[in-house]
């Protein structure tokens, strides 16, 4: 028997040595506080009477699907990680809604571990006292570390605590958490509304390190929240980087309209975001909103892989850009991913990193950010020293960005800047394209302190650049025309638009990156994908995000591959280019848009 077997085995006779799981029903319309729950027939009622009970590894709570409760559930029990406690949604229907009403979180887990969210809308945005003017908020849930247990100046959708003990497997599946905002009297409160937040406490000097292990989320929607729509942070870790929380997967999710970043995890370990839109982060629709912060940042953080993501309309005065890498981070990779239209800019790596970096991303219109003077501050590029304002700045090593797709329009002029003392910075293989018209685009360079590598950049249309006098950004770099499929229609959202053709200059031009920079503990240079799916590896590395070979090409509609010429051609084919089931003028229309009449 191996040995998963057997501790499945031992896990389901403790569950029944300790008595049956429980499934308990809960309906605001039909059920009754006296009822023992567990029933569908006989629900309970409240959130008060959860608040009074103490559940069980393999107990569920399900609440009645379209029906809505007030209040603060605060869930009392641990499950184990092969039985936890679900909660979650029963009946056919919408998510039912549990609304913070004022109370610090809707839903509050502190120091019990193993269970399941599920199915559930959360929002919070109430007043924080009553209709007798007290202030709303659960006996035995206070103290400074928890704002004395008030949502006046802090709140939350979901909140999860270990103060106590670590805690493990904590999963968030199919959740709405939408207007999340404190109640305040102080204007520099206003912003501190957070969709989920996981909060360890360590104290070092008592030896007692409390973490957070296991922790995934999966199919949410975050928005509108005052500050972060997911944020881990831990306390009392501090200049400490031994301990990590770890395993922490993001698939799926969208954030739209936080009022600062998506997703924020601090000293965590073995993390994995994919599949998820960042989209209007550092919002300032409601004026309770924080108004600035990049899609995702990591902090602290070691062993990362953002995958596969799109990082769009990012607002804010300071970074802002679809995803940054702050300071003190060890192996964090941004790789496959979208980034449109963020007013910081593409690609930020502060002071105190190691091994980390962006690759096979395609990047539309970032940086567009004007400063107060009217001067553009918007960033290509930003290689900083930055690692905390107590310390005059930090270098970095083996800091990465190659083969990206960087288009920039006519209206918007980010720079790239590399400050001094960066330390060591690689760049390679990217594709720069931007609009001849438009304003100069600077490149504030700095030797000072650096070990700077860049060479096989492709510079198109190059009389924008202010390139550094030393040639430094310009070493190995590339001038020519990149040839890309569709140039007519440059800055549309359309990621085919950005492929090479046959004849691109950038085509099977580019540097072995493999050969220049070494693996780490969790990604290397080999073993990779494009950004539009193709191996990369077995051919000869063109320059940017794409890497066909010879006979791939994407033609678009109204074209073929024409193998003799290598290249594409266009033709009628079947005619119906916009997929109608109909040949009518509007093809016509797309074909003359791409292809023009000769």
């Amino acid at each position: 028997m191996n040995v998963g077997r057997l501790i499945w085995l031992l896990a389901a006779f403790a569950l029944t040595e300790a008595g049956a799981a429980a499934t308990y029903f809960v309906s605001s319309s039909s059920g009754d506080d006296d009822n023992s729950g567990t029933s569908a027939d006989a629900p309970l009622q409240s959130i008060e009477a959860l608040n009074g009970m103490a559940f069980a590894p393999g107990d569920s709570i399900l609440f009645h699907a379209g029906e809505s409760w007030h209040g603060m559930f605060w869930l009392h029990g641990s499950g184990i990680p092969e039985f936890p406690i679900v909660v979650g949604k029963y009946g056919e229907g919408p998510r039912p809604v549990i609304d913070g009403n004022g109370y610090q979180t809707s839903f509050l887990l502190y120091n019990d571990e193993c269970v399941h969210i599920q199915d559930i809308e959360f929002t919070n945005d109430a007043s924080h006292l009553d209709e007798n003017g007290e202030v709303k908020k659960l006996e035995g849930f206070g103290g400074e570390s928890n704002d004395w247990g008030s949502g006046k100046n802090v709140r939350f959708g979901i909140k999860v605590v270990a103060d106590e003990q670590s805690i493990q497997h904590i999963h968030f599946d199919n959740l709405f958490i939408h207007d999340v905002f404190p109640s305040p009297d102080l204007v520099a409160n206003e912003h501190k509304g957070y969709g989920i937040k996981i909060e360890t406490q360590s104290d070092l000097e008592q030896n007692a390190v409390h973490l957070a292990n296991d922790v995934s989320f999966s199919n949410l929607t975050v928005s509108l929240t005052g500050h972060y729509g997911i944020w881990i942070k831990s306390l009392g870790l501090n200049q400490n980087d031994t301990f990590k929380n770890q395993d922490v997967e993001m698939n799926s999710c969208l954030f739209e309209y936080t009022g600062g970043s998506g997703f924020v995890p601090n000293k965590c370990e073995y993390v994995t975001v994919q599949n998820s839109t960042f989209n209007h982060t550092g919002s300032d629709v409601d004026e309770r909103m924080w108004k600035r912060g990049s899609g995702m940042w990591t902090f602290d953080c070691r062993n990362v892989i953002a995958q596969f993501n799109q990082f769009k309309n990012a607002h804010g005065p300071i970074d802002s850009y679809g995803a940054h890498i702050d300071y003190g981070n060890e192996n964090v990779l941004f790789q496959n991913n979208f980034s449109y239209n963020n007013e910081g800019g593409f690609v930020e790596i502060l002071g105190d990193n190691i091994n980390c970096g962006y690759r096979y991303s395609l990047s539309i219109n970032d940086g567009y950010r004007v400063d107060q003077e009217g001067a553009h501050n918007g960033r290509t590029l930003n290689i900083s020293d930055y690692c905390g304002e107590s310390n005059p700045g930090c270098s970095s090593t083996g800091s990465f960005v190659y083969n990206n797709t960087i288009y920039i329009g006519d209206t918007l002029a980010p720079e790239i800047r590399i400050k001094p003392g960066v330390g060591e910075f690689h760049c390679y293989n990217n594709l720069f394209v931007c609009n001849p018209a438009g304003a100069e685009l600077l490149c504030d360079v700095s030797e000072e302190s650096n070990d700077l590598n860049f060479n096989n950049n492709l510079f198109f249309d190059a009389s924008r650049y202010q390139f550094d006098s030393g040639g430094v950004v310009t070493s190995g770099g590339i001038f020519a025309n990149p040839l890309l499929q569709f140039e007519d229609s440059l800055g549309g959202l359309d990621a085919n638009i950005y492929k090479l053709t046959a004849q691109s200059s950038a085509f099977e031009s580019g540097l072995t990156v493999s050969e220049l920079l070494l693996a780490t503990a969790s990604f290397d240079h080999v073993s990779l994908l494009d950004f539009y799916g193709n191996s990369v590896g077995e051919n000869e590395p063109s320059i940017g995000a794409h890497q066909p070979t010879l006979g791939s090409f994407y033609c678009g509609p109204g074209a073929n591959w024409n193998e003799a010429d290598q290249k594409c051609t266009a033709c009628l084919c079947d005619g119906d280019f916009d997929g109608d089931g109909n040949l009518t003028v509007a093809d016509l229309l797309i074909f003359i848009s791409n292809f023009g009449i000769n």
